[in-house]
């Protein structure tokens, strides 16, 4: 069984995508007899906040309890599960080629300790950071612990970052995803080629510019519905097309239809 990106076994919570980062808080919703052996197409932590966890994965610790991180690989073949339905945890999910890139591709599973695991709890309340601020520092916290995670950095030396170009593109598109995307407009206005724009979001964020901001889109139409707006009136304010359009683009995102989402009943 081979699960898609930033899909588990159990209810989302909350659920912020950044940078081709994926962070959410979740609740084991399914029994532990339920659980077929399986493996993730991404690599993710998972910081264990209740309940405790049971890893089947290659250089994993067999039990652990709440304030624990663990590290699986893309491809990690597991049947990691809870022991009862009180289970929760936090996912930090990230696509096969920019693990490897963030030298995150090989190895096995591992419990990790010190810094990285109180980076780990530093992310928790991140799940619910949905402005362009929040965004930010999200990536940033993604990234150290990525970097420490791969032993290539010390605490103190700063993660290597996309140029300021760069960035002032992914800050416009995230602060202004409800307006339609112009590739040449954007590239203009930082100088470059489309095609230079393009591959440099590929190669720091691991998204092109349109799905940076159709994930932006999408943060912030599950905000409001979280807040009781109707399904039809967050899609005209987040700028899709009508609500079909938004609704057939966020169950493809959440594998759930909004109203759903609405109702807290999203489960895998």
């Amino acid at each position: 069984m081979r699960l898609r990106h930033a899909q588990f076994f159990g209810r989302f919570e909350r659920r912020c995508d950044v940078a081709g980062f994926s962070l959410a808080r979740l609740h084991a919703t399914t029994p532990a007899h339920h659980v077929l052996p399986h493996e993730h197409e991404d690599g993710h932590f998972i910081l264990v906040l209740a309940g405790r966890y049971r890893s089947s994965a290659r250089g994993a610790e067999e039990s652990l309890g709440p304030g624990a991180l663990l590290w699986n690989p893309p491809g990690t073949h597991h049947q990691d599960c809870f022991s009862s339905a009180s289970g929760r945890f936090l996912s930090l999910s990230l696509p096969a080629r920019q693990a490897q890139e963030l030298g995150l591709g090989d190895g096995g599973a591992r419990r990790l300790h010190g810094l990285t695991e109180r980076l780990g709890h530093a992310l928790v309340q991140h799940a619910e950071a949905l402005d362009l601020g929040g965004l930010l520092d999200t990536e940033t916290q993604c990234l150290r612990l990525c970097a420490l995670t791969a032993g290539e950095c010390a605490p103190e030396i700063e993660v290597q970052r996309a140029p300021p170009w760069l960035r002032r593109c992914m800050e416009r598109l995230v602060d202004e995803s409800e307006q339609a995307l112009r590739l040449g407009d954007l590239a203009r206005e930082a100088g470059v080629h489309p095609v230079s724009l393009a591959r440099a979001f590929r190669r720091h964020y691991g998204l092109s510019p349109g799905q940076l901001q159709r994930r932006s889109q999408l943060n912030r139409a599950a905000a409001l519905l979280r807040q009781g707006e109707a399904v039809g009136q967050v899609a005209l304010a987040c700028g899709f097309a009508d609500q079909s359009h938004f609704t057939r683009l966020f169950r493809a995102e959440y594998r759930i239809t909004p109203a759903r989402w609405q109702a807290g009943l999203k489960t895998f």
